[in-house]
């Protein structure tokens, strides 16, 4: 509490001081990525007086202007301000100010009865109970593209004082710094979310994966992959590979897909804003040659599609007991369609069904 008081009464610097490290605490202690900018803003709303606080962008060659963060603005009022930004005196005036500066505010912009005259302030300062303003200029780049913090308060706490314009001086550095890495970092997962969009429209599986191993992202195709067990991931997130045990499919020729690794490093990060990723790997269904006999097998001997899916199986070289879990149906019926199989190609067994099968399907 002594503290406090020592604060309190020790005048004006002594509370910018103290009032410039709590926003800056809430200024940097934000998640740049996804940033919330609450702590902040109340901060200011406690320190200049202000219930209307917002993040906004301008046009001023076009007259244009949005809210893009704001506190203490109603929705209906929000659609208001950009139906009416080409009217607003304040920045219609206080531009060339603002840009020399970086600071600027509403004291000798306009005249109380020439800013009551327009629409903006009937219709939106009014209704926001807005009669002073202040602006600090986030970023610019010429004069159709204006990024700028304003602090905003009724007729009671009157004009800014010199207090507050040096503490907003203190702020701005900051404030550009930040908006600038916001900015930045937007921009990067933008890019991202468009790689990993683009990755989506492949038919091919694609997967991302870090230096451990971890599977980052997999597109639509590798996701469908993955519930066919085509591969796997570990509980830690690791990408799985098949144990020793299992390489015995491969010797009995029923390798049914391909994945092939290679190295991103810079490349992932340069060009696609995937900074952790360090390998991309491509995972490729084998078809089976059968498959693009299907037509003929079933123009030829009137096939239905579960037999010609059965037909697939075997050719690959799965038992019957395989090809019924793998389709999702019971023994007895990959057995029924087994024996409907031999019957539409004049075979008795196995063996002689298969080197039908095969014999078409290198046609």
């Amino acid at each position: 509490m002594k503290c406090l008081i020592r604060f309190v009464t020790a005048g004006g610097a002594g509370m910018d001081r103290w009032n410039a490290k709590h926003l800056l605490d809430a200024l940097y202690g934000m998640d740049f990525q996804t940033p919330d900018w609450t702590p902040f803003f109340a901060g200011l709303s406690e320190a200049f007086h202000s219930h209307v606080i917002a993040i906004q962008t301008h046009d001023t060659m076009h007259r244009l202007g949005r809210m893009m963060k704001v506190v203490g603005v109603s929705d209906t009022l929000l659609a208001r301000y950009e139906a009416l930004s080409h009217d607003h005196l304040w920045f219609e005036r206080g531009a060339t100010p603002l840009l020399s500066n970086g600071l600027a505010d509403d004291r000798g912009l306009a005249t109380e009865a020439e800013l009551k005259a327009t629409r903006f302030y009937a219709e939106f300062m009014a209704p926001a109970r807005v009669v002073h303003g202040m602006a600090l200029c986030l970023y610019h780049q010429g004069p159709n593209n204006l990024a700028v913090l304003t602090v905003n308060r009724d007729s009671h706490s009157g004009y800014y004082n010199e207090h507050e314009h040096e503490l907003a001086r203190k702020l701005l550095p900051h404030l550009r710094n930040v908006y600038a890495l916001q900015q930045r970092l937007g921009w990067l997962e933008d890019h991202s979310q468009r790689f990993r969009s683009a990755l989506n429209l492949l038919t091919d599986g694609v997967l991302l994966l870090d230096a451990d191993g971890h599977l980052l992202f997999c597109n639509n195709a590798a996701q469908q992959m993955e519930v066919h067990q085509l591969f796997a991931r570990r509980p830690d997130g690791r990408l799985a590979m098949p144990w020793p045990a299992d390489e015995h499919l491969l010797l009995h020729g029923k390798l049914t897909g391909m994945l092939k690794f290679c190295p991103a490093g810079l490349i992932a990060g340069t060009q696609w804003s995937e900074f952790q990723v360090r390998v991309i790997a491509f995972i490729k269904i084998i078809a089976p040659a059968i498959s693009t006999a299907w037509p003929r097998l079933q123009d030829q001997w009137g096939f239905t599609p579960a037999e010609a899916q059965l037909a697939q199986w075997l050719m690959q070289g799965f038992s019957l007991d395989e090809a019924a879990e793998r389709i999702g149906v019971t023994k007895n019926t990959v057995r029924t369609q087994l024996r409907s199989l031999f019957d539409k190609t004049e075979t008795r067994r196995q063996a002689d069904l298969m080197r039908v099968l095969i014999q078409l399907s290198h046609v």
